[in-house]
């Protein structure tokens, strides 16, 4: 059955197994375009079949995107949040044909959704050419999506795996075969003559597509992916590229942080699931109110909700810490006069730790201030730790002076 996802996809880094250059070390960088075919933009019309428009987005292809130039074999290199990671809501794509939606458990299709991703290593092309070719290559995924949702138009049947993995091949074949165009058709009378004899041109590692949907989401909410392009089917180098893809219906917690994708990895049982989130929206709906400096850390938690998640799904001690957090809500938000022990310190402590160093910039300067946040409040009462936690900020270097325990 189709439902709506709360999704997330992360590209998270590229390994070298061989940059391949010779001598000197490699400069890799990353084309990735992500895209959804789904109820935002979908529909399915009696007579018409299939219609709608896919969601695109692409960020940057530029040189050095992924912020490390000198890359040797063995070294890994994580990518950007900015060029490596989409979230949004996957949803149903409705069907109005009645023939169509009988042939359907709940009368709708899955929504779809991917990337596309070139490997590139950096040689003798200028920055120009670079970002024409990234151009080249986000226009040829769109043009192909748009044709692989045609290809489904008057389908009977949600598809396959089988006919989706032959869908985006031609994703990928057509995306190469237009940055090739495009990037010749960039070239000046010199670029030409000197890269098509002489010149160093930039090589392409490889392209991939990683697709999912919502009836796949649903029955596996963490789905690791990776690709590695080795020195038989890479223009240069051996190269590993990983990501994951996580999702969620997720249910509203404190400040708007949904965090019931995180506590479904747990193994707590459902009444004591429900008791905690109880305590937790009786603690939005009052206390939380009268420390408006909490939003900020909320806020920030809901950033990092993927990477809570997919460590959740992955790693049995960080499940083992939110199990202990979940069954101390009650106890710890249900009176101002509670103490924080030494144990609640200690299962953030290493929650908080995993996340800062898997995350991305952003959620890991989160998880770093938030160890040193809770390192404060060790065996303070609730209402002094709220307190400092109000004035205290969730992402800098250090803590603010004004906001520190005098010990």
């Amino acid at each position: 059955m189709a439902v709506r996802i709360n999704m997330t996809t992360r590209l998270t880094r590229l390994h070298c197994h061989d940059e391949g250059d010779g001598w000197g070390n490699a400069e890799p960088y990353l084309w990735a375009v992500f895209f959804k075919i789904d109820g935002d933009s979908y529909v399915v019309q009696q007579g018409a079949g299939l219609v709608g428009s896919p969601i695109i987005v692409s960020s940057n292809g530029s040189h050095g995107n992924l912020g490390n130039t000198d890359v040797d074999a063995g070294d890994d290199v994580t990518v950007p949040e900015g060029i490596g990671s989409f979230s949004t809501v996957l949803k149903p794509i409705p069907v109005n044909d009645p023939f169509i939606a009988s042939l359907f458990p709940d009368g709708n299709l899955p929504g779809i959704t991917g990337v596309v991703v070139t490997a590139m290593e950096e040689d003798g092309w200028p920055d120009s050419l670079a970002n024409d070719g990234y151009s080249a290559f986000v226009n040829a995924v769109h043009l192909a999506v748009v044709k692989v949702a045609a290809d489904f138009q008057h389908a009977t049947h949600a598809p396959t795996p089988a006919e989706i993995k032959a869908a985006v091949d031609q994703v990928k074949s057509s995306a190469a075969t237009s940055v090739r165009t495009q990037v010749k058709g960039s070239m000046d009378a010199w670029e030409l003559l000197w890269f098509g004899t002489f010149g160093d041109n930039d090589d392409s590692v490889g392209t991939e597509a990683f697709t999912t949907d919502c009836d796949a989401l649903k029955a596996m909410p963490d789905i690791d992916f990776s690709r590695r392009w080795n020195e038989e089917t890479a223009e240069d180098g051996d190269w590993e590229l990983f990501g994951w893809f996580g999702g969620n219906a997720l249910v509203d917690i404190p400040g708007g942080c949904n965090l019931d994708g995180v506590f479904a990895r747990t193994a707590a049982d459902e009444r004591l699931k429900q008791h905690s989130f109880d305590a937790m929206r009786t603690f939005r709906d009052t206390t939380f109110r009268e420390y408006p400096g909490l939003g900020t850390w909320w806020a920030a938690a809901q950033d990092a909700t993927p990477e809570l998640a997919h460590l959740a799904a992955t790693d049995e001690r960080v499940r083992q810490s939110l199990e202990h957090l979940l069954a101390a809500a009650p106890r710890l938000l249900g009176d101002s006069r509670e103490r924080v022990q030494p144990d609640d310190v200690a299962a953030a402590h290493l929650l908080l730790q995993r996340l800062a160093a898997v995350s991305p910039l952003q959620a890991m300067r989160f998880a770093r201030q938030g160890i040193r946040a809770f390192a404060e409040v060790e065996g303070r009462s609730l209402a002094e730790a709220l307190d400092f936690f109000a004035r205290a900020k969730p992402r800098g270097r250090t803590l603010r002076r004004s906001a520190r325990f005098e010990r």
